[in-house]
């Protein structure tokens, strides 16, 4: 009798460690579907905000493209002087043509667009101001003594002045200076006008 009794409470106790066993099986199983359906919805975030980054680096390949296109396209705001269609503002012969591009490259070959525009407008505005040609003009206002060759960018700037009238600013500019090389006196005394990259330019004072 003592020996059934043994027994039975010995299959209690295998049944019970069993049912223990299922239950913690059960709720592992329950973790792992937890977590599978966890990882899901977490790779559906992932695989959503691969999706949003693709698209916003194409729109941003494209702005940059665009950006890229308007800059190319952009010109410098200048002002255009009324003229014939058929007759240049300033008629340059080819000696002074490659005179006058070789000194604004000299002066301004490293300037913005802009800035090499206002050098060909100092010089053109002392040509019809003092009445004399480019030779002269180079020589009386001490422009630079060397003549590099110039860059496409220049001669664009020389011909949008002398042969389209166009202008930077409508003040009668003739003269310029660097002001981070040199100090003048001379040049602070006179109109100031209009300031771009490393030069100031001035208006004559009567």
């Amino acid at each position: 009798m003592k020996n059934k009794y043994i027994y039975i409470n010995a299959l209690l106790f295998i049944v019970l460690i069993c049912i223990s066993i299922e239950i913690r099986h059960q709720t592992d199983l329950q973790h792992i579907s937890i977590l599978t359906a966890q990882n899901q919805a977490l790779q559906q975030d992932i695989a959503a905000l691969q999706t949003t980054a693709d698209k916003q680096d194409r729109e941003i390949g494209w702005l940059t493209k665009e950006i890229a296109q308007l800059k190319a396209q952009q010109k410098p705001e200048t002002q255009k002087i009324s003229r014939s269609a058929d007759r240049p503002r300033y008629n340059l012969t080819e000696t002074e043509r490659d005179l006058v591009e070789r000194v604004v490259m000299a002066e301004s070959g490293g300037e913005s667009y802009k800035g090499q525009m206002l050098v060909a407008q100092c010089i053109l505005n002392a040509c019809e101001i003092d009445g004399i040609r480019p030779a002269k003009v180079i020589k009386k206002y001490v422009y630079a003594k060397s003549r590099p060759e110039p860059s496409d960018s220049v001669k664009q700037a020389v011909s949008a002045v002398f042969d389209e009238g166009e202008q930077v600013t409508d003040e009668p500019i003739v003269y310029f200076y660097a002001p981070a090389l040199v100090r003048s006196e001379f040049h602070e005394s006179q109109i100031f006008a209009i300031e771009e990259g490393g030069h100031k330019f001035f208006c004559r004072k009567e």
